[in-house]
Order: C-alpha cells, then sequence, then structure tokens
C-alpha cells in the first residue's frame, strides 16, 4: 500500500527561547532521518504530483515560480479545517488575529495585514480571496470549507492573475466539481461543549455525460465555551448553517457551463471574549472614567464584574443585556469554458451578498452602560473574460478583463443605558452612522510565458486598473457631527517579470520581480483634507529553489525576499472630550510613509517510508516601519524602526503521520499536528504601549488524530490543543467595561464518523 499525504507536523515544542536556537538542528535531524528512510524505500514509492492553478491553468506546484502553500482535498480533511485561520497556521510567514467573531478574522501574509476595520462599509481588500475563480474578499475572509478539492494560498503580489488589490497574495479555493457518477457522503462530528457538526452531501447526474448536480449541506452547533453568569444568561453559543449547489453542463466536448450558488447563515450568542482587566485609553480615559481607582496609578481601572480577568478567568463573562453577532451571506458564480483548437476562452460572472451584524450589550459588562445595534450589507458583481492558448507551444499567454462594482452601507446606532454615562438620559443616542458607498473597478491584465532555451523560461505580465470611490456618509459621535460626499479614482499599472531555470528535471530556481497595489480610499476626517486616503504600493523581489530529491521522496521549497512598500494603509481612532466638556469618537485611515518586509521561507514533505510521511515549515519575517509618524491617543508618535502588527519573526509548523493496514478491507492511521507563532503586537495602538495584553506572548499547539478508513466509512477520534496550551491571538477593544478583550485557547476532542455511498 502507497500512502501520499499533504498538510503541515506538529510534534511537542521545545521551550520558547530555545525554538529558534534548535530550529536549525532539528530541520538537518529532519533530512537526515528522511534521508535515511528512503534510502532502503520500496523503488516506486513517491510523493504526489499537486496540482495547482495558481496561473489559471493546471500545473504542477513544483513548476510555478510563485510561494505557494497548497493543500488538497486529502490534508483538508485529515486536518480538519473549518476555518481561514487554520490553513493560515500552517502556511509560512502567515499569521491570523481574532476579534470576537469567525467574521472578523485578519489574515497577514509576509507582515502584509489588512488593518482597515470590518465595520466599514466596503472592506478594501489586501489579499485577493477567491473561491471558484470569483473574488469574495469585499464581502467574508472566511467562507466555509466545504466539499473543497483545494486551497491555494499564494505568498506575495499577484496582480497578473489574481485581480485587484491583490497586495500580499492571493488565497484560492476550488470546488469538488460535479461528475456522472451517483455518490454522496454524511458526516457527524460530536465534540467538547455539546457541539455537534453534520454534512451531507450528494452528487447526482441529471442527463449522462451531458449534466450532473452536486449539492452540499452543512450545519454547525455548539454550547460554545464561554459562560455568562448573569441571570439573562446567553454566551458564545453559536449556530453556522450553510447550502451549497453546484451544476455541471456539458453539451459538447468543447463545452463547459459550471454553476454554483452557496447561502450561508452564521450567528454566535456574544462577541467572543474574556475580559484583560486593560483598559484601552479610549475606555479607560473617556467611557469608564468614573471607575475606581483600584491600584492607585491615578487612573480608572477595570471593573472585575464577578469574573475576574484572564488568564484567572478562560470561560465567564457578566453581561446585563442580550448580544448577537453574525453574518448572512450568499453568492451565485457562472463559469463558462469554450475550447477552440489551441485555445481557450473563459467567462466567470460573480454575485455575492452578505450582512454582517453586531446587537446589543458592547460594555461587556453588568452595567448598563452602552448598546450597540449595527448592520453592514454589503453586495459585490464582477465580470472577468480570459482567452488563453492550450497547445503545445514555446509561447504560453493569458489576456484578460475584469469589471467589478461594490456597494456597501453602515447602519449603527449606539444608547446609552441605565447607568446614564456622560450625564445623559437612559436611552440617548450617543453614535450614529449612516453611510452608503460605491466602488467601481475596470482592468486588464495578462502574462506570456516564453521559453528561451529548454530550461530557462521567462515571464512577463502585468494589470492596469482603474477605480472610482464615492461615499455618502452622515453620522455623529458625541458632539461630533459629521457630513461627507466625496468621489476619488485610483488608477495603477502592475508589472510582474519572472525567470524559471530548470537546473535539473526535480530542481528549479526562481526569480521574480512584481509590483502590488491596494487602491486608496474615502472617509470621514476630523482633519481638512483628509477625507481621502493613498493608494498602498510594494514592490517585491523573490528568489526561490523547488525541488524533489530521492526519486521524489524528499520535497524541498525554499523562498527569499525583500518588499518595499509605500504609504501603507493603517487605521486609527481617538475618542476624548472637546473644549465644552462633550464626547468626541471618530476613526479613520493613516498612511505610513515607508516599510519593508525580508524574509525567508521552507517548506519540506518527506516520504520516510512506505508508512510514514513527515511535512514541516518554517518562515523568518523581519517587516518594520521604516518611515512612520502615527496620529495615536490625541499625539503623532514616531513609529520608525517598530515592527509592523501582526508580524511574528518566526513561524513553525509540522504533520507527521503513520498509516498501516488493519485488514485487507481496513486502513488506520494516527496524526501529530504542531504549529508555532512567534510574539507579536496585534495593532498600531499596541505600538506605545508594553506588557500585557499588547504584546501578544509566542505560543504552540499540538493536535492528535487516530483514524480507520474503510471503504463505506471513516472514523476520526481528535484532541485539538492537545496539551491545553494557554494562549491568545489578538487583544482588542470595544466599550468594554472589563478591559480590552481576548478569545482563549481550549482543548477540544471528539469523534467524527463519515458514511460514503454510491
Amino acid at each position: 500500500m502507497n500512502r501520499t499525504y499533504r498538510g503541515g507536523v506538529r510534534p511537542e515544542a521545545p521551550q520558547r527561547k530555545a525554538l529558534c536556537e534548535n530550529i536549525g538542528k532539528a530541520l538537518v535531524a529532519l533530512s537526515l532521518g528522511g534521508t535515511a528512510g528512503l534510502a532502503s524505500a520500496q523503488q516506486d514509492l513517491r510523493i504526489e504530483e499537486v496540482v495547482v492553478t495558481a496561473q489559471q491553468r493546471e500545473q504542477s506546484l513544483q513548476e510555478v515560480p510563485i510561494s505557494i502553500s497548497a493543500f488538497t482535498s486529502d490534508a483538508i480533511e485529515k486536518n480538519m479545517f473549518s476555518d481561514v485561520g487554520e490553513y493560515v497556521t500552517r502556511t509560512p510567514n502567515a499569521s491570523f488575529t481574532s476579534n470576537g467573531a469567525r467574521s472578523r478574522r485578519s489574515i497577514s501574509i509576509r507582515g502584509v495585514t489588512n488593518f482597515l476595520v470590518s465595520s466599514s462599509a466596503l472592506r478594501t481588500a489586501t489579499f485577493g480571496f477567491y473561491v471558484d475563480g470569483f473574488n469574495v474578499a469585499g464581502s467574508s475572509i472566511n467562507p466555509p470549507i466545504m466539499d473543497i478539492e483545494r486551497i491555494e494560498v499564494l505568498r506575495g503580489p499577484q496582480a497578473t492573475y489574481f485581480g485587484r488589490n491583490a497586495l500580499g497574495g492571493g488565497i484560492n479555493i476550488t470546488s469538488k466539481k460535479p461528475d456522472n457518477e451517483f455518490a454522496g457522503s454524511v458526516t457527524v462530528d460530536y465534540s467538547r461543549f455539546d457541539t455537534l457538526d453534520t454534512e451531507a452531501v450528494v452528487n447526482i447526474p441529471l442527463i449522462e455525460d451531458v449534466l450532473a448536480a452536486r449539492i452540499n449541506a452543512k450545519r454547525f452547533d455548539t454550547d460554545g465555551y464561554i459562560e455568562n453568569i448573569n441571570p439573562q444568561g446567553g454566551g458564545n453559543d453559536a449556530t453556522y448553517d450553510y447550502f451549497k449547489v453546484s451544476l455541471r453542463y456539458t453539451p459538447t466536448d468543447d463545452l463547459t457551463i459550471d454553476l454554483t450558488g452557496s447561502i450561508a447563515d452564521e450567528e454566535v450568542g456574544m462577541r467572543e471574549g474574556v475580559p484583560s482587566g486593560v483598559f484601552s485609553t479610549f475606555a479607560g480615559d473617556v467611557l469608564f472614567a468614573s471607575f475606581p481607582d483600584r491600584d492607585g496609578d491615578g487612573r480608572a481601572d477595570p471593573d472585575p464584574d464577578g469574573v475576574g480577568f484572564y488568564p484567572s478567568n478562560r470561560n465567564k463573562v457578566n453581561f446585563n443585556s442580550p448580544q448577537n453577532v453574525g453574518t448572512d451571506f450568499e453568492y451565485l458564480v457562472a463559469r463558462v469554458d469554450y475550447e477552440f483548437s489551441d485555445l481557450l476562452f473563459t467567462s466567470i460572472t460573480g454575485y455575492m451578498e452578505s450582512d454582517f451584524f453586531l446587537q446589543g450589550d458592547i460594555d461587556g459588562g453588568s452595567g448598563d452602560y452602552f448598546n450597540e445595534f449595527r448592520t453592514i450589507p454589503r453586495d459585490s458583481f464582477s465580470q472577468e473574460l480570459r482567452l488563453q492558448n492550450t497547445g503545445e507551444s514555446k509561447w504560453v499567454w493569458n489576456l484578460g478583463l475584469l469589471y467589478a462594482k461594490d456597494n456597501g452601507a453602515v447602519d449603527n446606532k449606539t444608547f446609552v443605558g441605565a447607568e446614564e454615562p456622560f450625564g445623559l438620559p437612559d436611552g440617548s443616542l450617543i453614535d450614529s452612522e449612516d453611510s452608503k458607498e460605491e466602488a467601481e473597478n475596470w482592468a486588464i491584465f495578462g502574462q506570456v510565458d516564453y521559453d528561451l532555451t529548454e530550461k530557462l523560461t521567462v515571464s512577463v505580465g502585468g494589470r492596469y486598473s482603474e477605480e472610482t470611490k464615492e461615499a455618502n456618509i452622515r453620522g455623529f459621535s458625541g458632539a461630533l457631527e459629521t457630513t461627507l460626499s466625496v468621489e476619488d479614482t485610483f488608477t495603477d499599472f502592475s508589472p510582474r517579470l519572472a525567470l524559471n531555470y530548470a537546473m535539473q528535471d526535480n530542481i528549479s530556481l526562481y526569480g521574480t520581480i512584481s509590483k502590488g497595489y491596494k487602491s486608496g480610499g474615502v472617509q470621514i476626517s476630523p482633519f481638512p483634507g483628509a477625507e481621502s486616503f493613498d493608494p498602498e504600493t510594494l514592490w517585491n523581489y523573490e528568489v526561490g529553489m523547488k525541488s524533489d530529491l530521492f526519486d521524489n521522496r524528499l520535497r524541498l521549497n525554499l523562498a527569499l525576499f525583500y518588499m518595499d512598500w509605500e504609504d501603507l494603509q493603517t487605521a486609527f481612532q481617538q475618542a476624548g472630550l472637546d473644549e465644552n466638556g462633550d464626547f468626541t469618537l471618530f476613526g479613520g485611515i493613516d498612511n505610513a510613509e515607508q516599510a519593508t518586509s525580508t524574509g525567508v521561507e521552507l517548506t519540506a514533505t518527506a516520504l520516510v517510508s512506505e508508512n510514514l510521511v513527515i511535512n514541516f515549515t518554517a518562515g523568518y519575517l523581519d517587516a518594520e516601519y521604516d518611515e512612520f509618524t502615527a496620529f495615536i491617543d490625541g499625539e503623532n508618535r514616531v513609529l520608525d524602526g517598530e515592527t509592523v502588527p501582526n508580524s511574528p519573526e518566526w513561524t513553525f509548523s509540522a504533520d507527521a503521520e503513520y498509516g498501516f493496514n488493519l485488514s485487507p478491507s481496513l486502513d488506520g492511521y494516527v496524526r501529530v499536528e504542531w504549529s508555532y507563532r512567534d510574539e507579536i503586537e496585534s495593532s498600531t495602538s499596541a505600538l506605545i504601549q508594553s506588557g500585557f495584553p499588547w504584546q501578544v506572548p509566542s505560543y504552540d499547539f499540538v493536535n492528535m488524530r487516530a483514524g480507520i478508513e474503510h471503504e463505506k466509512f471513516k472514523l476520526v477520534a481528535y484532541v485539538d490543543n492537545l496539551f491545553d496550551s494557554k494562549y491568545f491571538t489578538n487583544a482588542y477593544q470595544k466599550a468594554f467595561s472589563g478591559g480590552l478583550h481576548i478569545e482563549p485557547s481550549f482543548r477540544t476532542y471528539g469523534m467524527r464518523l463519515t458514511y460514503n455511498f454510491n
């Protein structure tokens, strides 16, 4: 039995301080251990080829001159991915932070982070996030992982193929397509906190060799791990419902039409997190300045409120009125592929609607201070046309056109409660926004690859784009009233040059120079002339090696990069009392003048024996501001030389899987997974602070899984965070009377059963 897997190793971590010093030794040991095992392995044993579509055509992962982490359907299933943070964690030099809800993830790749707040009417994405060829980044960066064929995480600018604003990289998700076999599966997963996750898939041939359908439904329901001790009850109980249907129509050998529609309904009983006991300036000096000074430092202190603070409190809150957080979204994607003799024409049409909502208690305590009611509906439409050659030729080319339009609105109202902060009567409206924004984008893009010799290929490409943004905003925050109507247009040309040299059949070197671009925007601003902010641009210089060694039993890929970027877009918020003693609150986008990012990325897969496979990833990153004066807490702060937030210096992941035969029809496996992320500061505000929770400590965790597989069923027992490692990804703020809030880690365990039918 030959077993090939992909995924990312997790033996138990060494001590934090020793980790970076010993990682080189560990890598050598891995390589030597792999070499020894490979030398005695069977001759037909080899790592399977991984096919990617990073350049909009099927190619081997090892042939594409891009630094990519690719997860096949088998790896997705074995790793039990259910959230964007889980496969980002398995990607070198990638990180994420979580801000209290599944829809509030913030991703960083090579130090490039989307700092723009999710509460804005339109989100200008930092990454191209594509599902079946349609960019969903404007409405969601965490779509459900259901019936997926492949996930690709592309690092570095991807303007040529992955569209507008793919400054930091691209995430490409490909769903499984209908075929002409009747088949399906039912999966039931039960785990800690009374969590039940059920999913069903059925593939139905409707007209033989012409029309087929694939239907997928999923429900996730949990009591959650956080308890509200207040009599009103509740906590982070959640229900997620998903439904997806795909049709494939192939009336001729030359024409394929794919239609995919999906509906999602995500709802959580609270914005997840427990109090840290540390006020932000916004909360401590303004919102809850009347709280007692318990530690005698002359400033108000957060209220323990009967639950205490993290880490002594990891699972309790005390809020006095209900809270409801979630997202509803649906999308429809139509793809048409028509093959001529040596050409392929592709049309991708996509439409998406989403509605983020947050309702109820936002002061996070038993006192009735503030309640917020916020909805953010968004919709996106795009039409992409592509033409590419398909025949055997020294020339490989692709040309495309894109039109896209995004709309968004914010309806937000915040009321004071019975505690009557600032002396305002119960029920007074203290913050309100009624805004509508629109963005329209045109682009032309393409790339040409030419084989200069049998070993050397040169690639030249680029994208020209024009984006117009319009905003109409009305609202007030305390005593600050704003009415804004503004329009701005941003244009850009982003080129790309790459060389790929095949040293041997299984070893290639590549070099890339590419530009990344994210358009500017419009905003409310208390500063005259700052009603728009500048585009963000970067240049990425990268060299890499891709190799399959020892008869394709050891795969080593390496990338080194340097990125130089200007006008990095960062978010700021300012609150205080004006000269009349009235409360004011405003936020906006600032541009950091200059920043650089340098790093190394390594991925390795070793098929040690017929039964044992090991994967390993490592990333080193140095991302810092070269020139940046930021407006924080009412002052201009010089942040030159500071590390860019959410940019861990070291990231590691690994997994090891051992497979074995239990009987002629039954296989078993045991796998261990490990991930490590270095310390970070998760926001620009944290750069002027010190200590907990502003500096997020490094952390690692271990997962373990054991399963049996039969043609008709699969059974897996698992433990995530096996050793109950106590960590958090970041601290976030709202109007919390207990201070900044933290989503604590927890250990979970469960069983998953899948039944296959045909």
